[in-house]
């Protein structure tokens, strides 16, 4: 088989090569499950921004409420119904899209500074409203999860439920690189670029723009989902706007030019902020210090920056042997 061939399999190999070292290291100790959990939240995270941010250029911060949706779905279909949990994932998906096309349809003519602050008045209206809803949302105090999900009747402990968490990440990078590169995701991208040259091409830029909200409000419920099924409960502030902030520059710190660039990004960002309270102290500033040198010193994150190093070894050992001849 030629190279050429072997090309296509060589990103879900050696991405799920890695995925089982990682589920091999996580195992059944506690504190790693945490780190992956929480690894998995802001990949997640990040993941649903990666289409609409970086593929399509249009910066809206409503991820923590596409989050919150997706764990307070698990948490009252927990509590308030005898359905099985696995149901909530659909409700939540349905729910956190019908919120972002109305939002994309409410901001459709906004771009830019004025996007951004029109999501952000969002984010925190709808966080207040989680507070200030006691008989939905149990306030303050949020909701404890009383049963866990259950599959064919078998009950997921914490060990299964963070391997699916790291699988289903994997499985939304990998969909999502295999989505950067097809005619959906040129047009996305080219609409960031030259967003007439895609309309006059007979491509409708509304149309693209709410479906890549779309993707990202699923992907994002999904992280809350996540995040409320391995902790058993949610809360408010569990998934606060910082959080949304800090997904926007997770890829910077990983790579734009890959799905897999925010995956990084997450990692990194768990071990400069865990065990800290929500990204105050000295776990922002490591990380704000992070981002600063990455954008100074590699301006395509850590993989441009890994790709351009093996771009020069590679030429280094190729003209070693055209002198050594």
């Amino acid at each position: 088989m030629s190279a050429t061939r072997l090309r296509p399999l060589a990103e879900p190999v050696i991405s799920g090569v890695l995925l089982i070292l990682a589920i091999t290291w996580v195992g059944t100790d506690g504190y790693r499950q945490d780190l992956a959990v929480l690894t998995v939240t802001y990949g997640l995270i990040g993941l649903g921004l990666y289409s609409h941010f970086i593929m399509g250029d249009s910066l809206s911060i409503a991820y923590n409420a596409y989050a919150a949706i997706g764990g307070y779905a698990l948490g009252l279909v927990a509590t308030r119904t005898g359905w099985p949990l696995l149901v909530s994932l659909p409700l939540g998906i349905v729910a956190a899209v019908l919120i972002s096309v109305l939002l994309g349809l409410a901001t459709r003519r906004l771009n830019g500074f004025y996007l951004a602050a029109v999501t952000l008045l969002f984010s925190e209206a709808f966080q207040a409203w989680l507070i200030d809803a006691d008989g939905v949302t149990g306030g303050a105090e949020g909701v404890i999860l009383t049963r866990s999900i259950s599959v064919f009747g078998a009950e997921l402990g914490r060990d299964q439920i963070v391997v699916i968490a790291l699988v289903l990440m994997w499985l939304i990078a990998l969909l999502l690189s295999r989505l950067r590169r097809s005619p959906f995701g040129v047009a996305l991208r080219a609409k960031a670029q030259a967003s007439v040259a895609v309309e006059a091409a007979g491509v409708p830029v509304t149309a693209l723009t709410l479906i890549s909200l779309s993707i990202g409000a699923a992907i994002g419920s999904l992280a809350g989902a996540v995040f409320t099924t391995a902790n058993l409960s949610i809360l408010p502030e569990s998934i606060p706007v910082s959080v949304a902030f800090l997904a926007v520059f997770i890829p910077f710190l990983g790579g734009r030019s890959s799905p897999w660039g925010v995956v990084i990004g997450a990692l990194l960002v768990t071990e400069l902020t865990f065990n800290l309270n929500f990204f105050q102290g000295s776990g922002t500033l490591l990380f704000a210090v992070a981002v600063v040198a990455v954008l100074i010193f590699a301006p395509e994150g850590l993989i441009g920056l890994a790709r351009d190093l093996t771009g020069r070894l590679v030429g280094a050992v190729n003209r070693g042997g055209r002198d050594e001849r």
